[in-house]
């Protein structure tokens, strides 16, 4: 993919910061492992375009977004370039991934964009969140569990995940239950012979206290 087409796609978009931004991560992915892509094209295609999707579909004007486990920043750098009035929380566990994201929120010149680095159960803010969203951080049910105390009432939780997220959907079902959760809506986007789906769930009510559990009896007994 090449940032003409991404252009295309997402007119609105200030893709020359885009294209400074993914510079700057895969000249910075030859010291820290930040993605398996190394190609300029091949990144366009799977990390900016993948990240600006829900763009297509979701209003972050004015929102208060967390991007759990941020990595090399994706989605939320993308969507914090392209939403200058949304407040973004980045979040990642490990310091120098934390280190990297702070450095390229500065270089960037992003103001509406802070980094915390810890694991997502350990946050306090429950409640707090209009919006939050993940790549590839874990199975949709054990996400659910680990954020759902963290969105507002109202609020959309929403999970990018391949051509399989149908099955997690399914696997999840109890989970939305017992977290007072339910799903919104599902994009799917065909794209060079993938596909995308962005899952899109609502929180209904507050979440039950008891909720998350421990980080080890979540992954050992999923709701």
């Amino acid at each position: 993919m090449t940032y003409l087409e991404l252009k295309k796609e997402f007119p609105d978009v200030d893709v020359k910061l885009l294209e400074k931004f993914l510079k700057h991560m895969l000249e910075v992915n030859k010291v820290i492992n930040l993605t398996a892509i190394k190609n300029e094209s091949e990144a366009i295609g799977k990390h900016l375009y993948d990240s600006l999707l829900p763009l297509k579909d979701t209003e972050f004007s004015n929102k208060e977004i967390l991007d759990v486990g941020s990595g090399g920043g994706f989605p939320g750098i993308p969507l914090a370039i392209a939403n200058p009035t949304a407040k973004f929380t980045l979040l990642d566990s490990t310091a120098k991934k934390c280190k990297y994201l702070e450095e390229t929120v500065k270089y960037l010149g992003l103001k509406n964009v802070k980094v915390i680095c810890a694991r997502v159960e350990e946050l306090k803010e429950k409640e707090k969140y209009d919006i939050i969203i993940a790549r590839a951080l874990a199975e949709l049910r054990i996400y659910l569990e680990l954020v759902a105390c963290l969105a507002k009432v109202d609020g959309l939780i929403i999970a990018l995940k391949g051509p399989k997220a149908q099955e997690e959907i399914d696997n999840a079902k109890e989970a939305m239950k017992k977290l007072d959760l339910c799903l919104d809506s599902i994009l799917s986007v065909g794209f060079k012979e993938q596909t995308r789906n962005n899952i899109y769930i609502r929180k209904l009510k507050p979440t039950n206290p008891k909720y998350p559990r421990l980080y080890k009896d979540i992954v050992k007994k999923p709701l």
